[in-house]
């Protein structure tokens, strides 16, 4: 999916199927990091980058690649964004153990 950013006081701006993702104007949920396949001639590795999750005033969640945590001229930072669905958001933050912030987006958390 081809995206187009323009950086304006280093908050980003995107734009995605003909709609603006502003994260200066969407609310940041939760920072995290997550690795990224690279395929390589002889083996494919799997560095690291920061991940930020946010949620627009409309509701859309959307996660912006960034830095990578590795200090590599082999990997570049990225800097591109991803839709996602609530159902990709549940998952993240199962992962991420974040209790709080899940019952605060979504609240149909049960007893186990």
């Amino acid at each position: 999916m081809k995206y187009n950013k323009r950086e304006r006081d280093g908050k980003m701006r995107y734009l995605l199927n003909n709609k603006v993702y502003d994260t200066e104007k969407a609310e940041e949920i939760v920072k995290y990091t997550k690795p990224i396949e690279h395929i390589g001639l002889l083996f494919n590795t799997y560095p690291r980058y920061e991940h930020t999750l946010y949620k627009t005033s409309k509701g859309q969640f959307f996660v912006q690649v960034g830095k990578c945590l590795i200090s590599d001229i082999l990997y570049p930072d990225k800097n591109y964004i991803e839709l996602l669905s609530e159902d990709d958001v549940k998952e993240i933050l199962n992962r991420l153990n974040n209790i709080e912030k899940y019952q605060e987006l979504f609240n149909d958390l049960e007893e186990g």
